[in-house]
């Protein structure tokens, strides 16, 4: 029961990042468009993620992770190349990118090694990238036989 409640959450969690939360007028916009893109100049240099290309060519760059930091997390991911490094509190892990196409969409997985053979329960992870490029999530399988595994999410750093 426990793990369906959790895979429902995971879930729901990932189907909110993908589509974004809330909605605006398209009113507000147009009217704080100015203003919003001043103020980012002013703060801090805009995040640049590649408007086209590949799946894994938008993904290059650094994520960091949406959630508190455990010891099963995966706090920083970096995508360069299609090859990804994820550190964590106790994990740190490598894994390759691999481009798919499933129902006519372009979809990557991934698989980590990790240090001392441990993975956070992870297995294969189906990777989904926000129509922008500012949100990662990957989907675990998890163990085989289970439930399915985690859901790690990202905001690029």
């Amino acid at each position: 029961m426990r793990k369906a409640r959790w895979t429902a959450v995971a879930t729901f969690a990932v189907v909110m990042l993908a589509a974004g939360c809330g909605s605006e007028n398209a009113d507000d916009k147009a009217a704080d468009g100015a203003k919003s893109s001043a103020t980012q100049v002013a703060d801090k240099p805009a995040r640049t993620a590649p408007a086209q290309g590949t799946l894994v060519e938008r993904a290059a760059g650094t994520w960091k992770s949406i959630v508190s930091p455990s010891d099963n997390s995966l706090d920083t991911l970096v995508v360069e190349d299609g090859k990804v490094t994820a550190k964590g509190t106790k994990l740190s892990c490598t894994g390759t990118l691999k481009p798919e196409k499933k129902d006519g969409k372009e979809t990557a997985t991934i698989t980590y090694t990790c240090e001392g053979g441990k993975d956070g329960d992870r297995g294969l992870g189906h990777v989904k990238l926000s129509d922008d490029a500012s949100k990662l999530a990957i989907a675990f399988d998890g163990p085989s036989g289970g439930w399915g595994g985690p859901v790690d999410s990202y905001r690029r750093a």
